[in-house]
Protein backbone atom coordinates (compact mmCIF):
# COMPACT_ATOMS: atom_id res chain seq x y z
CA UNK A 1 0.00 0.00 0.00
CA UNK A 2 1.62 3.55 -0.67
CA UNK A 3 2.48 5.60 1.79
CA UNK A 4 0.97 9.27 2.58
CA UNK A 5 3.58 11.48 3.06
CA UNK A 6 2.92 15.51 4.37
CA UNK A 7 5.82 17.63 3.72
CA UNK A 8 6.72 21.32 4.39
CA UNK A 9 4.19 21.01 7.70
CA UNK A 10 4.09 23.78 10.22
CA UNK A 11 3.81 20.93 13.06
CA UNK A 12 1.24 21.59 15.84
CA UNK A 13 1.48 18.17 17.61
CA UNK A 14 -0.84 18.89 19.83
CA UNK A 15 1.55 19.54 22.90
CA UNK A 16 4.35 21.77 21.74
CA UNK A 17 4.29 24.89 19.59
CA UNK A 18 4.47 24.76 15.98
CA UNK A 19 7.73 23.61 14.19
CA UNK A 20 8.21 24.66 10.72
CA UNK A 21 9.89 22.11 8.17
CA UNK A 22 8.56 18.86 9.06
CA UNK A 23 7.39 15.74 7.37
CA UNK A 24 4.90 13.34 8.35
CA UNK A 25 4.58 9.70 7.30
CA UNK A 26 1.28 7.74 7.02
CA UNK A 27 1.29 3.84 6.58
CA UNK A 28 -2.43 2.62 6.85
CA UNK A 29 -4.33 4.45 9.53
CA UNK A 30 -1.29 5.17 11.51
CA UNK A 31 1.61 7.60 11.58
CA UNK A 32 4.95 5.49 10.32
CA UNK A 33 7.32 8.38 10.84
CA UNK A 34 7.80 12.31 11.95
CA UNK A 35 11.15 14.10 10.63
CA UNK A 36 12.70 17.46 9.82
CA UNK A 37 12.45 17.48 5.86
CA UNK A 38 16.17 17.34 5.14
CA UNK A 39 15.68 14.10 7.07
CA UNK A 40 13.72 12.21 5.12
CA UNK A 41 13.74 10.42 1.70
CA UNK A 42 10.69 9.23 0.02
CA UNK A 43 10.15 5.88 -1.86
CA UNK A 44 9.25 5.76 -5.53
CA UNK A 45 5.70 4.39 -4.82
CA UNK A 46 4.86 7.54 -1.40
CA UNK A 47 2.22 9.94 -2.10
CA UNK A 48 3.13 13.39 -1.46
CA UNK A 49 1.47 16.58 -0.41
CA UNK A 50 3.71 19.39 -0.10
CA UNK A 51 1.80 21.37 2.35
CA UNK A 52 3.98 24.89 1.93
CA UNK A 53 4.08 25.91 5.27
CA UNK A 54 0.33 25.15 6.47
CA UNK A 55 -0.10 23.45 10.02
CA UNK A 56 -0.43 19.88 10.30
CA UNK A 57 -2.27 19.67 13.71
CA UNK A 58 -4.23 16.34 15.47
CA UNK A 59 -7.57 15.93 15.14
CA UNK A 60 -10.42 18.06 17.35
CA UNK A 61 -12.80 16.44 19.63
CA UNK A 62 -15.97 18.61 20.31
CA UNK A 63 -16.18 17.16 23.96
CA UNK A 64 -19.77 18.51 24.44
CA UNK A 65 -21.75 17.10 21.77
CA UNK A 66 -25.90 17.57 21.30
CA UNK A 67 -26.16 16.32 17.25
CA UNK A 68 -29.39 16.82 16.90
CA UNK A 69 -30.05 20.03 18.26
CA UNK A 70 -31.35 22.45 15.54
CA UNK A 71 -32.61 26.52 16.24
CA UNK A 72 -33.59 25.54 19.91
CA UNK A 73 -34.85 29.10 20.96
CA UNK A 74 -36.40 30.40 24.70
CA UNK A 75 -39.43 28.25 24.84
CA UNK A 76 -39.09 24.99 22.83
CA UNK A 77 -41.36 21.79 23.52
CA UNK A 78 -39.41 19.23 25.77
CA UNK A 79 -36.14 18.92 24.71
CA UNK A 80 -35.72 15.85 21.51
CA UNK A 81 -39.42 16.28 21.03
CA UNK A 82 -38.98 19.35 18.62
CA UNK A 83 -39.34 16.67 15.46
CA UNK A 84 -39.97 12.91 14.84
CA UNK A 85 -36.79 10.74 15.77
CA UNK A 86 -36.52 9.94 12.01
CA UNK A 87 -35.62 13.99 11.71
CA UNK A 88 -33.58 14.65 14.20
CA UNK A 89 -31.19 11.48 12.86
CA UNK A 90 -30.99 13.16 9.89
CA UNK A 91 -29.69 16.44 11.92
CA UNK A 92 -27.67 14.62 13.37
CA UNK A 93 -25.36 13.01 10.99
CA UNK A 94 -25.70 16.33 8.85
CA UNK A 95 -23.82 17.90 11.90
CA UNK A 96 -21.61 15.20 12.94
CA UNK A 97 -20.39 15.55 9.40
CA UNK A 98 -19.85 19.37 9.86
CA UNK A 99 -18.04 19.11 12.76
CA UNK A 100 -16.26 16.69 10.84
CA UNK A 101 -15.46 19.25 8.21
CA UNK A 102 -14.40 21.55 10.34
CA UNK A 103 -11.66 19.19 11.60
CA UNK A 104 -13.00 18.05 14.96
CA UNK A 105 -12.87 14.11 14.14
CA UNK A 106 -14.28 12.94 17.47
CA UNK A 107 -17.30 14.33 19.88
CA UNK A 108 -18.17 13.41 22.76
CA UNK A 109 -21.93 12.91 23.72
CA UNK A 110 -23.89 15.29 26.10
CA UNK A 111 -27.21 13.84 25.84
CA UNK A 112 -30.15 12.86 22.82
CA UNK A 113 -33.10 11.23 22.93
CA UNK A 114 -33.69 7.63 21.21
CA UNK A 115 -29.96 6.57 21.34
CA UNK A 116 -29.39 8.52 18.13
CA UNK A 117 -25.29 9.01 19.14
CA UNK A 118 -24.99 4.84 19.08
CA UNK A 119 -27.17 4.63 15.89
CA UNK A 120 -24.84 6.97 14.29
CA UNK A 121 -21.60 5.51 15.81
CA UNK A 122 -22.90 1.99 14.38
CA UNK A 123 -23.90 3.74 10.98
CA UNK A 124 -20.28 5.17 10.51
CA UNK A 125 -18.53 2.07 11.42
CA UNK A 126 -20.46 0.18 9.15
CA UNK A 127 -19.14 3.04 6.55
CA UNK A 128 -23.03 3.81 5.71
CA UNK A 129 -21.99 7.29 6.15
CA UNK A 130 -18.50 8.92 7.27
CA UNK A 131 -18.49 10.97 10.70
CA UNK A 132 -16.40 11.35 13.48
CA UNK A 133 -15.65 9.37 15.99
CA UNK A 134 -18.14 9.37 18.69
CA UNK A 135 -18.29 8.82 22.78
CA UNK A 136 -21.97 8.09 22.63
CA UNK A 137 -24.16 9.69 25.39
CA UNK A 138 -27.84 8.79 25.60
CA UNK A 139 -31.06 10.48 26.98
CA UNK A 140 -30.05 12.49 30.17
CA UNK A 141 -31.23 11.50 34.10
CA UNK A 142 -33.57 14.05 35.81
CA UNK A 143 -35.40 14.01 38.68
CA UNK A 144 -39.03 14.65 38.86
CA UNK A 145 -39.62 18.51 38.22
CA UNK A 146 -36.21 18.92 36.97
CA UNK A 147 -35.09 21.52 34.29
CA UNK A 148 -36.72 19.92 30.87
CA UNK A 149 -39.62 18.32 33.31
CA UNK A 150 -41.03 21.54 33.11
CA UNK A 151 -44.18 22.53 34.94
CA UNK A 152 -45.93 24.12 31.95
CA UNK A 153 -46.12 20.14 30.62
CA UNK A 154 -47.52 18.46 33.10
CA UNK A 155 -51.24 17.85 32.05
CA UNK A 156 -49.56 17.31 27.72
CA UNK A 157 -49.56 13.50 29.96
CA UNK A 158 -46.82 13.07 27.38
CA UNK A 159 -45.19 9.17 27.53
CA UNK A 160 -42.31 9.78 24.59
CA UNK A 161 -38.91 10.52 26.64
CA UNK A 162 -37.17 12.68 24.44
CA UNK A 163 -34.14 13.30 26.00
CA UNK A 164 -34.78 12.92 29.04
CA UNK A 165 -35.32 10.21 31.05
CA UNK A 166 -36.82 10.90 34.57
CA UNK A 167 -35.59 8.98 37.88
CA UNK A 168 -36.48 9.51 41.42
CA UNK A 169 -34.40 7.50 43.89
CA UNK A 170 -31.13 5.70 43.83
CA UNK A 171 -32.92 2.28 42.73
CA UNK A 172 -34.40 4.10 39.82
CA UNK A 173 -31.37 6.02 38.80
CA UNK A 174 -29.06 2.68 38.34
CA UNK A 175 -31.92 1.49 36.68
CA UNK A 176 -31.66 4.04 34.11
CA UNK A 177 -28.27 3.81 34.03
CA UNK A 178 -28.33 0.11 33.20
CA UNK A 179 -30.66 0.72 30.32
CA UNK A 180 -28.75 3.77 28.61
CA UNK A 181 -25.50 1.61 28.51
CA UNK A 182 -27.58 -1.33 26.99
CA UNK A 183 -29.00 1.04 24.25
CA UNK A 184 -25.81 2.16 23.59
CA UNK A 185 -24.48 4.76 25.93
CA UNK A 186 -20.96 5.22 27.09
CA UNK A 187 -21.47 8.57 28.88
CA UNK A 188 -24.11 9.21 31.34
CA UNK A 189 -25.53 12.82 31.30
CA UNK A 190 -27.10 14.02 34.33
CA UNK A 191 -28.33 17.31 35.95
CA UNK A 192 -26.81 18.19 39.41
CA UNK A 193 -27.93 21.78 39.63
CA UNK A 194 -29.51 24.38 37.42
CA UNK A 195 -27.64 27.65 36.28
CA UNK A 196 -26.18 28.36 33.17
CA UNK A 197 -29.12 29.01 31.32
CA UNK A 198 -31.42 27.16 33.20
CA UNK A 199 -34.41 28.79 34.44
CA UNK A 200 -34.21 27.23 37.94
CA UNK A 201 -31.19 28.86 38.57
CA UNK A 202 -28.04 27.52 40.78
CA UNK A 203 -29.60 27.41 44.06
CA UNK A 204 -32.13 24.46 42.38
CA UNK A 205 -30.20 21.05 43.54
CA UNK A 206 -31.69 18.22 41.78
CA UNK A 207 -30.02 15.21 43.09
CA UNK A 208 -29.44 14.52 46.76
CA UNK A 209 -26.40 12.66 47.25
CA UNK A 210 -27.26 8.43 47.20
CA UNK A 211 -28.67 9.46 43.93
CA UNK A 212 -25.88 10.69 42.35
CA UNK A 213 -23.19 8.25 43.88
CA UNK A 214 -25.80 5.50 42.56
CA UNK A 215 -25.18 7.12 38.98
CA UNK A 216 -21.51 7.12 39.24
CA UNK A 217 -21.40 3.46 40.93
CA UNK A 218 -23.56 1.74 38.42
CA UNK A 219 -21.85 3.51 35.74
CA UNK A 220 -18.23 2.66 36.10
CA UNK A 221 -19.28 -0.53 37.36
CA UNK A 222 -20.19 -1.14 33.37
CA UNK A 223 -17.12 0.78 32.20
CA UNK A 224 -19.49 3.64 31.17
CA UNK A 225 -18.92 7.77 32.53
CA UNK A 226 -20.68 9.90 34.34
CA UNK A 227 -21.00 13.71 33.14
CA UNK A 228 -22.95 16.32 34.93
CA UNK A 229 -24.55 19.77 34.26
CA UNK A 230 -23.15 21.68 37.47
CA UNK A 231 -22.85 24.90 38.77
CA UNK A 232 -22.66 26.03 42.14
CA UNK A 233 -19.30 25.53 44.07
CA UNK A 234 -21.44 22.85 46.64
CA UNK A 235 -22.42 20.37 43.52
CA UNK A 236 -18.86 20.73 42.03
CA UNK A 237 -17.21 19.14 44.68
CA UNK A 238 -20.13 16.82 45.81
CA UNK A 239 -19.88 15.57 41.59
CA UNK A 240 -16.05 15.28 42.18
CA UNK A 241 -16.52 13.41 46.03
CA UNK A 242 -18.96 10.50 44.14
CA UNK A 243 -16.51 10.31 40.81
CA UNK A 244 -18.26 12.34 37.91
CA UNK A 245 -15.90 12.05 35.35
CA UNK A 246 -16.68 14.98 33.27
CA UNK A 247 -18.43 18.44 34.69
CA UNK A 248 -20.38 20.60 32.57
CA UNK A 249 -20.03 24.36 33.08
CA UNK A 250 -18.60 24.60 36.59
CA UNK A 251 -19.62 28.11 36.56
CA UNK A 252 -18.83 29.04 40.38
CA UNK A 253 -15.41 26.84 40.12
CA UNK A 254 -12.89 28.49 42.95
CA UNK A 255 -9.06 27.44 43.99
CA UNK A 256 -10.64 24.71 45.80
CA UNK A 257 -12.34 23.60 43.38
CA UNK A 258 -9.82 23.47 41.08
CA UNK A 259 -7.52 22.01 43.30
CA UNK A 260 -9.96 19.19 44.07
CA UNK A 261 -10.36 18.71 39.97
CA UNK A 262 -6.56 18.31 39.68
CA UNK A 263 -6.63 15.73 42.13
CA UNK A 264 -9.25 13.36 40.73
CA UNK A 265 -8.13 14.05 37.42
CA UNK A 266 -11.87 15.51 36.31
CA UNK A 267 -12.61 16.90 33.23
CA UNK A 268 -14.14 20.23 32.49
CA UNK A 269 -15.94 21.34 29.41
CA UNK A 270 -16.87 25.14 30.23
CA UNK A 271 -18.88 25.58 27.75
CA UNK A 272 -19.38 29.35 27.91
CA UNK A 273 -19.89 30.74 24.15
CA UNK A 274 -23.85 29.92 24.86
CA UNK A 275 -23.94 32.34 27.76
CA UNK A 276 -21.88 34.83 26.32
CA UNK A 277 -24.65 34.25 23.12
CA UNK A 278 -27.65 34.79 25.31
CA UNK A 279 -26.28 37.95 27.10
CA UNK A 280 -25.67 39.83 23.92
CA UNK A 281 -28.96 38.70 22.45
CA UNK A 282 -31.19 39.75 25.38
CA UNK A 283 -28.93 43.06 25.98
CA UNK A 284 -30.07 43.98 22.15
CA UNK A 285 -33.27 43.37 22.87
CA UNK A 286 -33.42 45.32 25.54
CA UNK A 287 -33.56 42.89 28.30
CA UNK A 288 -29.99 43.55 29.52
CA UNK A 289 -30.59 44.62 33.21
CA UNK A 290 -33.08 41.62 33.95
CA UNK A 291 -31.86 39.72 36.64
CA UNK A 292 -31.66 36.27 34.86
CA UNK A 293 -29.23 37.99 32.63
CA UNK A 294 -27.30 39.88 35.30
CA UNK A 295 -27.06 36.29 37.45
CA UNK A 296 -25.66 34.88 33.65
CA UNK A 297 -22.98 38.27 33.43
CA UNK A 298 -21.92 37.39 37.07
CA UNK A 299 -21.11 33.64 36.07
CA UNK A 300 -19.15 34.62 33.22
CA UNK A 301 -17.60 36.89 35.26
CA UNK A 302 -16.45 34.29 37.67
CA UNK A 303 -15.09 31.95 34.79
CA UNK A 304 -12.84 34.74 33.09
CA UNK A 305 -11.46 35.35 36.09
CA UNK A 306 -11.30 31.17 37.67
CA UNK A 307 -9.97 29.45 33.66
CA UNK A 308 -6.63 31.25 33.06
CA UNK A 309 -6.23 29.79 36.97
CA UNK A 310 -7.78 26.20 36.11
CA UNK A 311 -5.37 26.03 32.58
CA UNK A 312 -2.23 26.84 34.61
CA UNK A 313 -3.00 24.52 37.63
CA UNK A 314 -3.43 21.67 35.07
CA UNK A 315 -7.15 21.06 35.15
CA UNK A 316 -8.15 19.05 32.03
CA UNK A 317 -10.33 21.13 30.26
CA UNK A 318 -12.10 20.29 26.69
CA UNK A 319 -13.97 22.48 24.49
CA UNK A 320 -17.46 21.92 23.27
CA UNK A 321 -20.99 23.92 23.51
CA UNK A 322 -24.93 23.66 23.51
CA UNK A 323 -24.41 23.37 19.76
CA UNK A 324 -27.86 24.05 17.88
CA UNK A 325 -29.51 26.58 19.89
CA UNK A 326 -30.80 29.64 18.01
CA UNK A 327 -27.94 31.63 19.48
CA UNK A 328 -25.79 28.88 18.98
CA UNK A 329 -25.94 27.34 15.54
CA UNK A 330 -23.96 24.07 14.30
CA UNK A 331 -21.01 25.31 12.18
CA UNK A 332 -20.18 28.34 14.85
CA UNK A 333 -17.39 26.28 16.79
CA UNK A 334 -14.30 28.15 16.47
CA UNK A 335 -16.24 31.10 18.47
CA UNK A 336 -15.98 29.38 21.44
CA UNK A 337 -12.21 29.20 21.28
CA UNK A 338 -12.09 32.37 19.93
CA UNK A 339 -13.79 33.69 23.48
CA UNK A 340 -11.44 31.90 25.72
CA UNK A 341 -8.44 33.11 23.03
CA UNK A 342 -9.72 36.69 23.19
CA UNK A 343 -11.98 37.52 25.94
CA UNK A 344 -10.78 35.24 28.81
CA UNK A 345 -6.96 35.52 27.70
CA UNK A 346 -5.89 31.59 27.60
CA UNK A 347 -3.33 31.09 25.30
CA UNK A 348 -4.49 29.33 21.90
CA UNK A 349 -1.83 26.90 22.28
CA UNK A 350 -3.46 25.93 25.63
CA UNK A 351 -7.04 25.86 24.10
CA UNK A 352 -5.47 23.73 21.32
CA UNK A 353 -4.76 21.22 23.70
CA UNK A 354 -7.79 21.19 25.29
CA UNK A 355 -9.36 20.59 21.73
CA UNK A 356 -6.75 17.56 20.80
CA UNK A 357 -4.87 15.80 23.45
CA UNK A 358 -7.28 16.49 26.47
CA UNK A 359 -10.52 15.45 24.65
CA UNK A 360 -9.02 12.32 23.22
CA UNK A 361 -8.23 11.45 26.51
CA UNK A 362 -11.96 11.65 27.87
CA UNK A 363 -12.30 9.24 25.01
CA UNK A 364 -10.24 7.04 26.39
CA UNK A 365 -7.73 7.14 23.13
CA UNK A 366 -5.20 9.24 24.66
CA UNK A 367 -2.92 6.73 23.66
CA UNK A 368 -3.71 6.24 20.33
CA UNK A 369 -4.74 10.33 19.42
CA UNK A 370 -4.48 13.53 20.26
CA UNK A 371 -0.58 14.15 19.37
CA UNK A 372 1.38 13.64 16.24
CA UNK A 373 4.14 11.11 16.94
CA UNK A 374 5.35 7.69 15.53
CA UNK A 375 2.48 4.85 16.32
CA UNK A 376 -0.51 6.68 16.74
CA UNK A 377 -3.79 6.74 14.69
CA UNK A 378 -3.68 9.23 12.14
CA UNK A 379 -6.57 11.67 12.68
CA UNK A 380 -5.07 14.97 11.45
CA UNK A 381 -6.42 18.40 10.20
CA UNK A 382 -4.16 20.75 7.50
CA UNK A 383 -5.02 24.08 8.22
CA UNK A 384 -4.23 27.43 6.38
CA UNK A 385 -2.55 29.71 8.62
CA UNK A 386 -1.23 29.01 12.16
CA UNK A 387 -3.99 28.46 15.07
CA UNK A 388 -1.42 28.60 17.35
CA UNK A 389 -0.85 32.33 16.53
CA UNK A 390 -4.34 32.81 15.17
CA UNK A 391 -6.82 30.25 16.35
CA UNK A 392 -9.57 32.22 14.70
CA UNK A 393 -7.80 30.73 11.28
CA UNK A 394 -9.83 27.15 12.19
CA UNK A 395 -13.59 28.87 12.09
CA UNK A 396 -13.20 29.58 8.12
CA UNK A 397 -14.20 26.34 6.45
CA UNK A 398 -11.89 27.62 3.96
CA UNK A 399 -8.87 27.39 5.84
CA UNK A 400 -9.54 23.59 6.65
CA UNK A 401 -7.21 22.37 3.35
CA UNK A 402 -8.00 18.37 4.35
CA UNK A 403 -9.53 16.26 6.94
CA UNK A 404 -8.23 12.49 7.91
CA UNK A 405 -9.24 9.92 10.11
CA UNK A 406 -7.54 6.88 10.38
CA UNK A 407 -5.16 7.13 7.70
CA UNK A 408 -8.29 8.04 4.90
CA UNK A 409 -8.74 11.75 3.71
CA UNK A 410 -12.69 12.75 4.42
CA UNK A 411 -11.46 16.20 2.85
CA UNK A 412 -8.66 15.75 0.34
CA UNK A 413 -6.06 18.49 -0.58
CA UNK A 414 -4.37 18.72 -3.57
CA UNK A 415 -1.45 16.38 -4.32
CA UNK A 416 1.93 17.52 -5.90
CA UNK A 417 3.59 15.06 -8.14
Amino acid sequence: MPRTVFRGANLLDGTNPAVAGNTVVIEGQRIAAVAVDQEFSPAPTDAIYELNGATLLPGMVQAHWHGSYHGLDFEPAPVGLERPPGYLMLLAAKQARMALDYGFTGVIGAATGDALDAQLKTAIADNILVGPRIMASGRWLITTGDSNDLPEFWWWGITAEGSQRICDGANEFRKAVRQEIKEGAEIIKIFSDSGHALIYGTDFVSMIDDELKAVVEAAHHRGAKVRSHVTSKKNILACIAAGVDVLDHADWMDDECIEAMVQAGTYVCPSLWLPHAIIERLTNEGQGDEPFVATMRTEVENMRTMLPRATAAGVKLMVGDDWGTAMTPHGDYNKEMQLYVEDVGIKPLDVLRWATLHGTECMGLGSELGTIAEGKLADLVIVNGDPSEDIGVLGDPANIQAVMRDGTFVKEPQKDQ
